[in-house]
């Protein structure tokens, strides 16, 4: 029998999948939330038949639909009863302008506020789970980001670099946020910079992409190497009761300005809760 849960996000490739086997190895219930399910099951079973472990579950999530998400959190709170480590790992970069099921921008919709939406539909669960982690896969990106926030904040018309390091700088102002607001639960959030990893997220058929793949590929870490700041994050000892920091490998690294910006923070909080009509 296991003795924890952990959901990750986008866990059928890259830093997702090489967590998910980690985590398993580790005896942990893995839950891969995943968009595709068949793909995902057949990568579930192997994990099973390589760790041992027979509780890697798969259950559907697709972060570019609000639907999507408020359904798995119905479906993973009907079964189980704690949730130790949730890892928002599901993340895109864009090649050229694209919207999500409810309108948003494809980055930040994905990368922001499906893990927004995700995060305060399962915190019931977790604030029910001793000592629980959420952990949040960001990158050094953020640091580059720019943030304006008015009333197309969600929709603007950009992709590429610029929306990605935008997306990321709202995730680590979630990050922030959060951590304040559940400082004294027991529940500590924070933030994951894997480095440059090889993954498919830099795919893409435009004359953008053919440009930023071989430069992202160069010099870059495997994805079972990018996945290891995230999981220890998740199982060592050494950070219980660090909640609001940006890790790169086993180091916090330290915030720029706009990292700290309380009222913009506040601003970002405001109109995301909005955006996805939480209650």
């Amino acid at each position: 029998m296991y003795e924890k849960v952990a959901v990750i996000t986008g866990a059928t490739s890259g830093i997702g999948l090489e967590t998910a086997k980690d985590l398993a190895q580790k005896g942990y219930c893995v839950v891969m939330a995943c968009r595709d399910t068949e793909k995902a099951a057949g990568l579930a079973g192997e994990i099973i038949n390589k760790s041992g472990n027979e509780y890697v579950r798969v259950l559907p999530l697709d972060m570019a639909s609000m639907q999507s998400i408020r359904s798995f959190s119905e479906s993973f709170s009907a079964q189980y009863d704690k949730l130790h480590v949730l890892i928002n790992n599901a993340g895109v970069f864009c090649d050229k302008l694209q919207k999500t099921e409810d309108g948003f921008e494809m980055t930040m919709g994905v990368n922001y506020l499906g893990t927004f939406l995700l995060t305060r539909l399962l915190l019931p669960v977790i604030m029910d789970t001793a000592e629980a982690r959420i952990i949040n896969i960001a990158s050094k990106a953020a640091l580059y980001g720019k943030l304006k926030i008015d009333e197309q904040v969600f929709s603007n018309k950009i992709y590429g670099f610029k929306a990605y390091s935008t997306s990321k700088l709202a995730q680590i102002l979630f990050t922030i946020d959060l951590a304040e607001e559940l400082k004294d639960s027991g529940v500590t959030v924070n933030a994951v910079s894997p480095g440059r990893v090889a993954t498919n997220i830099w795919n893409g058929s435009s004359l953008l992409m053919k440009i930023v793949k071989p430069i992202m590929m160069r010099n870059s870490i495997s994805a079972q190497e990018g996945a290891r700041t995230g999981v220890y994050l998740a199982v060592s000892p050494m950070v219980e009761g660090i909640t609001g920091k940006l890790f790169d490998k086993e180091k916090i690294m330290e915030y720029n300005q706009k990292c700290l910006d309380e009222g913009l923070r506040k601003e970002l909080m405001k109109v995301s809760y909005d955006a996805v009509q939480f209650l």
